[in-house]
């Protein structure tokens, strides 16, 4: 099959469960200061049901973090071929916003794989969770090539989306992605600015975060109500292989209220500020607009559900519903 970057969605996918379940382990499990290990969890304390849920639960942590690094490695190797495939990639510059967009899925998937390191692999290696502040200047190293590379691609296509003339009728949800990006890139930066002990890195990784996020939050308002108008204006929902794509602006609303959370943790470490009001309302306020969000998408794609997916072949924008 030919390759396309939007296949780094797998690894991107298989990363996001990862962190979902360790996310809740760190929540649940009770533990001492930083991230949970699997030597935390008290097996012999644990009630039958507890066990039946975080058994399960670490099978799949591990399992789709080996997914995460394997396709990563398999698909990098196809992405650097691709790139020097000047014919192929000339052609993709030149296609639809729609799908040169696909460009930023392998920058979210890195960013994605750069959280997998820092907190599952942990889970599982003690060796990297006690040695979690040697990671930050690699980290920090990684994470700024990564925010070069989103900024040098999203000025590099706003040029081209502002000068050249298309047909506007044909954007979707999936115009989406590069503010995804950001808002994955920014969940390593101000993770490296929340959890380093060094100040200047960590000052280095927020001062990067937040100029991300301004530029993220400043294309997030400008495109979803540039798309909403859009789809007001057709009063016809787009066609049904693209229509999962409604679901993307969930998990990029989760991401930019997680990192304004993080910057305000940095502020607290720094500054002394008191965050606990504003870490309320941007932990609730995130997740008011993902849940509603969601309810809306669902309830407007009822059509979709019931008539088309349960038949349909499957299409690149179903990720976004994973």
């Amino acid at each position: 099959m030919k390759f396309t970057p939007f296949k780094f969605q797998l690894p991107l996918a298989a990363g996001g469960i990862t962190l979902m379940a360790f996310n809740y382990l760190q929540f649940e499990v009770p533990h001492g200061k930083g991230l949970i290990k699997l030597s935390d969890i008290p097996w012999d304390q644990l009630t039958t049901g507890q066990t039946a849920l975080y058994l399960p639960m670490i099978l799949i942590m591990a399992v789709f973090t080996i997914i995460n690094f394997v396709f990563t490695l398999v698909f990098l190797k196809s992405l650097v071929q691709w790139r020097f495939n000047k014919i192929e990639y000339r052609n993709f510059i030149n296609s639809l916003p729609t799908s040169t967009v696909g460009i930023f899925v392998p920058i979210a998937s890195l960013s994605m794989t750069a959280n997998v390191i820092l907190a599952p692999l942990g889970f599982f290696f003690p060796e990297v969770s006690s040695n979690i502040q040697a990671l930050m200047l690699p980290g920090l190293v990684f994470y700024l090539l990564l925010w070069l590379m989103l900024f040098a691609y999203e000025f590099k296509f706003l040029k081209i989306w502002l000068t050249k003339p298309f047909d506007s009728a044909k954007l979707n949800f999936v115009w989406l992605i590069d503010v995804f990006a950001f808002g994955l890139v920014n969940l390593t930066g101000t993770g490296i600015a929340s959890m380093s002990t060094n100040n200047k890195i960590a000052a280095i990784a927020a001062f990067a975060s937040l100029a991300a996020l301004s530029v993220g939050i400043f294309l997030l308002v400008a495109k979803l109500g540039y798309l909403l108008y859009l789809q007001i204006k057709s009063a016809s929902l787009p066609q049904n292989p693209v229509q999962p794509s409604f679901f993307l602006v969930i998990p990029i609303t989760c991401l930019f209220g997680i990192s304004f959370y993080r910057i305000a943790i940095y502020s607290h470490t720094v500054f002394k500020f008191d965050i606990k009001v504003i870490s309320f309302l941007l932990i609730n306020f995130s997740y008011v607009i993902t849940i509603g969000w969601g309810i809306f998408s669902l309830y407007l794609l009822s059509s979709y559900f019931t008539e088309y997916f349960y038949k349909s072949e499957f299409a690149a924008p179903q990720w976004a519903m994973v």
